[in-house]
């Protein structure tokens, strides 16, 4: 793993609790897919869920979409 790279910030920042792991990238204008409903939308919009600590789609709670993919 690269120091200083998003991967190892966010290993970091679980460990101290600071922010969601995995992170998508906030700057971000591509477009993902949700795998659950279908729907297209830009990578920045992507939902975070504390009740199940993963990344969700941005229509959740209508979707649990758990998972996404590049478009």
């Amino acid at each position: 793993m690269i120091s200083g790279s998003k991967q190892s910030d966010d290993i970091k920042a679980r460990k101290e609790g600071t922010v969601p792991p995995f992170r998508p990238d906030p700057n971000s204008e591509k477009h993902v897919r949700c795998k659950h409903c279908g729907e297209t939308y830009k990578e920045n919009e992507i939902k975070w869920n504390p009740k199940t600590g993963t990344w969700v789609c941005k229509h959740h709670p209508k979707c649990d979409g758990v998972g996404w993919l590049p478009f």
